[in-house]
């Protein structure tokens, strides 16, 4: 079996058509099979596993942008899931990437992923969804929507200045006690996350703070764009899709997830039995093995 050189994650800029900068963290080797890990909501680029070893053995670089806002990316106020999928391309673009990339998303990240492939299917190979939410700000989407989502949409759209409230809050706890913070989340967790969390607590904790920074501007546009309307159809998706979801997922039920499913034309579906929303930490493995081949 050849050996290749493990590389640890490398944090990078690169400067926008605009001259606005987009922060990433790339992990794995920059001559490897390039793909694009969208974020969860309220986190950034730097809550992937860093396993170099695997990365090296499955010849894969991954790619993994802060949204605007978060991190080292500079606040964009008109964020949208096409503004952020043009800004992907850009920076493929800066870093000399050409051809067609895998990509992934987890949570709120598998929207942005699902418009990254819609909006530019020359540039997506494969896609994997990991616990991915819909979007929803889209009407057909919406009539699938638990009634606690509709909930919280109303609450994001009708009172904007609570929300941005409450992040500048959140921005301020994570940046002054990043610990009592993720200990508070976790009290507040249904048992399969967790177990999960607690299990890779100083992982997500580093990642949350760098989600809340400047504080929490981008946390908050990034509730704006995914209430609003998404700006791309689901069905213009070209590139197979593969989606994992957890049976017991507390954040986001998988019961429309088949739905999704469908609308990507029967995009086969992963749903795994006692696991929740953070379940890519427990399968961080199996997933990119299913990346690998998919490219």
């Amino acid at each position: 079996m050849p050996e290749y050189p493990a590389v640890g994650p490398t944090p990078l800029t690169v400067l926008l058509p605009d001259g606005r900068t987009l922060g990433l963290t790339r992990y794995g080797s920059p001559a490897h099979r390039a793909v694009v890990f969208h974020h969860g909501f309220g986190s950034s680029g730097l809550e992937l596993p860093a396993d170099a070893a695997l990365l090296a053995r499955l010849q894969l670089q991954i790619l993994a942008p802060d949204r605007p806002g978060v991190g080292r990316s500079s606040v964009y106020r008109p964020l949208t899931f096409p503004s952020f999928a043009d800004d992907v391309v850009a920076m493929l673009d800066a870093l000399e990437i050409r051809g067609p990339v895998g990509v992934m998303g987890w949570s709120v990240g598998g929207v942005h992923a699902l418009a990254l492939a819609a909006r530019h299917p020359e540039r997506v190979a494969a896609g994997q969804l990991l616990s991915t939410c819909l979007p929803l700000g889209e009407r057909a989407a919406y009539r699938h929507l638990s009634p606690l989502w509709k909930a919280l949409r109303w609450g994001q759209i009708g009172f904007p200045w609570l929300n941005r409230t409450t992040f500048l809050w959140l921005s301020q706890q994570w940046q002054r006690h990043p610990d009592r913070t993720i200990d508070w989340f976790i009290r507040g967790m249904r048992p399969a996350e967790a177990r999960v969390t607690d299990r890779h607590r100083a992982l997500l904790r580093d990642a949350a703070v760098a989600g809340f920074a400047n504080h929490g501007r981008g946390v908050y546009d990034d509730a704006q764009a995914w209430c609003r309307p998404p700006g791309f159809r689901i069905e213009d998706v070209r590139a197979p899709m593969r989606l994992w979801h957890g049976q017991a997922d507390g954040v986001w039920g998988p019961g429309n997830i088949p739905y999704l499913a469908e609308r990507l034309g029967g995009a086969p579906l992963h749903l795994l039995p006692g696991q929740g929303h953070m379940l890519y930490l427990e399968n961080w493995e199996a997933i990119l093995e299913e990346m690998s081949g998919l490219l």
